[in-house]
């Protein structure tokens, strides 16, 4: 039996008595003592009896011997109930007193704590979690603010090197034969199969919207930040509109409606303003902007004039090839309610077949902003210039395209690529769901849009902006990266003199 002499101080705070807390520790350690040294008589295995009891402020101390090796530190959430707001501490000293001394209240770096009087060889304490979890607390706030830096970076902008262009353009070279619809079938079989999904398009895209309704794309609320030029007049005009009309009820207050009243009348001559999006889907771009303000204030640039303000209201064409999209489109209460308002039409609209004149009289040369986003990529690229000639036509004289659509080398291309039997032609793929994709580089859009040339059949329209845009996006559970990449360009019709 050994001289040391051990603490076990225990503070009140609950009813439970825990009994034989170290006795497995200590069989361990019997056991390996015996097997070291036989013969000779190893160490009972001392049991302690913590008492929680109903007196309070008065701690229970209780000496415990032959605990001097003991280098562990327990922790009480493993041994007490949840319900217990305790943990179990222990301190190992170096220096070795046969005495026993009270515990003293030290305050170290701002925080309380218990200690002897003289220091112990070892010291087991029972303090409240309230003090002990300081520390723990600070650490869990350093790693939730590190979580949240990291959760703020989601996504970064990158640029393709030369070498990444390389290896890219690589992948796809050594897997075409594989991935090559036509080389994965006997003669003539291959033909049949693209032409299939060519004519079979539409019952597609409908399998598509029956089996995921509305539910698989989300609604499109990056517009004003994408295009701020185009879209930027509907929210700032929303605010020029509210503060308008609060001066308006000012004036009629004080009485001061003599000139403002002619200007207030002047504006009452609403025009309308039309966006179309071809290839609407379900809505999830046009139902976001009815819900905004349908009139606002609209600044009309006049060479070698002032600009004029013009009042404006919000109308929008949805079109789509898919008639299941346009009908779970007008099922929507914003649409209904739009629609009523007479600001909201729709129509089943396939570009490659018709002119636009062919699915309403008014949708030939009506629009101020055209959208094309995610549409152009689902069209044999064979019938891709046809497309691009129909939805200019939409567009009025000095209105604007805007597009957005799939770009080469993105991570979807790489991973259809690398897949047997997907690859329909150059850059021309289809996906599980026997939808097509066609991933662009910016000189396809204006090889399309761009003015028509000797070479070119494009659709005559003024290019103001053409780009890609380059993501890395990392998944936060896997730590995995993917590269999208996308195209963006607005185009303008010209305005005959």
């Amino acid at each position: 039996m050994g001289n040391h002499r051990n603490c076990c101080t225990v503070w009140y705070g609950s009813t439970v008595v825990i009994e034989s807390l170290f006795v497995s520790i200590q069989k361990k350690k019997e056991n390996k003592k015996r097997k070291r040294k036989r013969g000779k008589r190893s160490l009972q295995p001392p049991i302690i009896f913590l008492f929680f009891h109903f007196c309070s402020f008065f701690p229970l101390i209780i000496p415990t011997h032959n605990v001097t090796k003991l280098n562990y530190l327990f922790m009480a959430s493993s041994f007490f109930p949840k319900q217990a707001s305790y943990y179990l501490l222990y301190h190992k000293n170096r220096a070795k007193s046969s005495s026993f001394s009270p515990l003293e209240q030290v305050v170290e770096d701002g925080q309380s704590i218990s200690r002897p009087l003289h220091q112990h060889d070892s010291l087991l304490l029972l303090v409240d979690a309230d003090t002990a979890s300081n520390n723990e607390e600070d650490q869990q706030q350093q790693q939730q603010q590190q979580q949240q830096q990291q959760q703020q970076i989601f996504w970064e902008e990158f640029e393709w090197t030369p070498e990444q262009k390389v290896e890219a353009k690589q992948i796809l070279s050594e897997n075409f034969v594989k991935s090559s619809i036509h080389s994965n079938h006997v003669t003539g079989r291959g033909k049949f199969v693209v032409d299939k999904l060519d004519k079979e398009a539409h019952c597609h895209w409908d399998k598509f919207y029956t089996s995921h309704q509305t539910n698989f794309f989300k609604d499109r609320h990056y517009l004003c930040k994408a295009f701020p030029e185009e879209f930027g007049v509907l929210y700032a005009g929303r605010n020029a509109q509210m503060k308008l009309n609060q001066q308006h009820q000012q004036s009629q207050q004080q009485g001061e409606v003599n000139i403002m009243s002619q200007k207030q009348q002047s504006q009452d001559v609403v025009q309308d303003f039309t966006i179309v999006e071809i290839g609407c889907g379900v809505g999830n771009t046009l139902l976001p902007l009815l819900e905004l303000d349908p009139f606002f204030i609209d600044r009309d640039h006049v060479p070698g004039s002032d600009s004029i303000q013009t009042r404006r209201r919000l109308c929008i064409w949805g079109l789509d090839f898919s008639q299941v999209a346009i009908q779970l489109l007008q099922q929507d209460a914003r649409y209904i309610q739009a629609h009523h308002d007479k600001r909201a039409m729709s129509a089943i609209w396939d570009i490659t077949q018709s002119r636009p004149r062919d699915i309403h009289p008014s949708l030939e040369s009506c629009s101020n902003i055209s959208l094309l986003l995610f549409c152009l990529s689902a069209i044999s690229p064979d019938k891709m210039p046809t497309a691009a000639k129909n939805v200019a036509d939409t567009l009025r004289p000095g209105g604007t395209l805007l597009i957005r659509d799939y770009g080469r080398y993105d991570e979807a291309q790489l991973k259809l690529g690398r897949s047997r039997g997907k690859c329909i032609s150059e850059n021309f793929y289809v996906k599980h769901d026997s939808t097509r994709v066609y991933y662009f580089e910016l000189d396809d859009l204006e090889r399309l849009f761009g003015p028509s040339s000797s070479g070119d059949s494009g659709a005559g329209l003024i290019c103001i902006e053409k780009k890609y845009i380059q993501r890395v996006y990392r998944n936060r559970s896997d730590g995995t990266e993917r590269r999208r990449v996308w195209v963006q360009a607005r185009y303008r019709k010209p305005i005959l003199l």
